[in-house]
């Protein structure tokens, strides 16, 4: 026992006094106050800190390791990596989801006037607008098909408008896209449509924006879809235009879905969607998905059947809001950014105001994925 009270006697005395900064309490950890990281700290700082020296193997003096304190320095914020909100920059991508049924003809004409007014409220917030437009197949016709078929426009004069009637022959001038839901239209035929096939730079069934010289004469073309068209199976339509096999290598649109950019949608519609036999919830899940399910990267622009009003506007098709007769508008209201337009209305201009100013607050709390 004795010499075992030597020995630690003996240890005592080679390792010299006990350091400052390190606790003495039985049984516990040796702990000492944090030393700041902060170079611009000092002692007035929330983080107390107590410099230590120990003895190192050659036998001069070191700095010791110390802990961090209690009370942090929160004299730099938090980093939370990429995952911060930078804005889509202008990179937008548009779909216009028209339908082309023979009472579209105020509509689209009301589409067509508010269209330049929209897109140059859009390009005036973005100093690179970077945009893509498309307007979609959203019945997964060509509707020169059946004028074709009758041998227009002796046997149907009705396949062209009053002025200039579409003609037959368009062997060699339509493709399977022209046929494909979901794809860019360019040909257009039919009463008061365009009635010849538009050229898009790049052969694209979209329009890139900044290689396009006359933006407006070109959607004009593209736009003018008639209005020789089935019932429209408008949410199945939006659905196919976003789907990958589209959109990928190959499809029809390929390159136009970017997974960088937002999504636009405007939806044109006078009638109800009765051919999209699917929820409006199984739609909608099916164009976020597109998005990755970021319900931040998608703007609904629709302009679809008012709800009631007194007095009633003439020759206007009223939504009751029953949901199994006309659910465009729920499917609307699946996007939590969204505006409402009256497609009774004579213009589509304050609609398009109030859209173009909620594009602009969405892209600005953009996170690209």
């Amino acid at each position: 026992m004795r010499a075992f009270a030597s020995l630690l006697l003996l240890a005592a005395c080679h390792n010299g006094p006990a350091q400052p900064g390190f606790s003495t309490g039985p049984g516990g950890p040796s702990t000492a106050p944090a030393e700041s990281t902060d170079p611009s700290s000092s002692t007035s700082s929330s983080s107390s800190t107590t410099s230590t020296t120990s003895t190192n193997a050659s036998g001069s003096a070191g700095e010791s390791s110390t802990t961090q304190a209690s009370v942090p320095d929160m004299g730099t914020g938090p980093d939370f990596g990429t995952h911060q909100p930078i804005g889509c920059k202008g990179k937008i991508d548009f779909i216009f989801a028209i339908s082309r049924l023979f009472t579209m003809k105020q509509e689209e004409e009301a589409l067509l006037s508010s269209f330049d007014g929209f897109m140059k409220t859009i390009q005036e917030d973005f100093a690179d607008f970077d945009a893509h437009i498309v307007v979609a197949n959203v019945d997964g016709e060509w509707t020169g098909s059946t004028c074709e078929s009758v041998r227009c426009p002796e046997y149907y004069p009705t396949c062209g408008p009053n002025a200039e009637a579409y003609m037959c022959g368009s062997e060699g001038l339509t493709t399977l896209c022209d046929t494909q839901m979901g794809a860019g239209i360019l040909f257009n035929a039919g009463p008061h449509a365009t009635n010849y096939p538009c050229e898009l730079a790049g052969g694209r069934r979209y329009i890139v924006v900044d290689e396009e010289p006359d933006l407006n004469e070109q959607f004009k073309c593209i736009a003018s879809v008639g209005v020789f068209g089935p019932d429209t199976p408008m949410m199945t339509g939006i659905a196919a235009t976003v789907a990958p096999e589209v959109n990928g290598e190959g499809g029809c649109n390929e390159g136009f879905l970017r997974p960088d950019a937002l999504l636009v949608i405007v939806m044109v519609m006078d009638s109800s969607d009765v051919k999209s036999i699917k929820t409006p919830a199984y739609w909608f899940e099916k164009v976020s998905a597109a998005k990755g399910g970021d319900l931040d990267a998608m703007v609904m622009a629709a302009i679809i059947n008012p709800l009631p009003e007194d007095p009633p506007k003439a020759d206007c098709a009223y939504d009751d809001g029953n949901p199994k007769i006309n659910p465009l508008r729920i499917f609307a209201e699946q996007f939590p950014h969204r505006v409402f337009g009256d497609v009774c209305g004579d213009t589509f201009a304050p609609t398009f105001a109030e859209a173009a100013a909620l594009v602009k607050e969405t892209c600005s709390a953009f996170i690209p994925q």
